[in-house]
């Protein structure tokens, strides 16, 4: 009997979390739409910082046309061309 109990209490909290996101606001937004702007806002941070430290770390790894870079779980270096496929470099 306590377990049922239990288990509806999570399943309204979920509904009652559901609703609270994806209540839409006056201007249309919804607070499940600010959540994620900000995770992709901090996401697109993540990446740029770690390309500068890449950059930093491995300052002459560029593609022929200034292609990032990569490694590959080898340690093998290689960059991806216009039609994504892996390119590998010597170094």
């Amino acid at each position: 009997m306590n377990n049922s109990i239990k288990i509806l209490a999570v399943i309204a909290g979920a509904i009652g979390a559901a609703a609270i996101l994806t209540r839409k606001r006056a201007d249309g937004t919804s607070l499940f739409d600010d959540i994620s702007d900000a995770g992709r806002n901090w996401g697109d941070k993540l990446v740029e910082y770690g390309n500068q430290l890449k950059d930093k770390l491995m300052p002459d790894m560029k593609g022929p046309n200034g292609e990032s870079v990569f490694s590959d779980m080898y340690d093998r270096h290689y960059y991806m061309d216009e039609s994504n496929q892996r390119i590998y470099t010597d170094a």
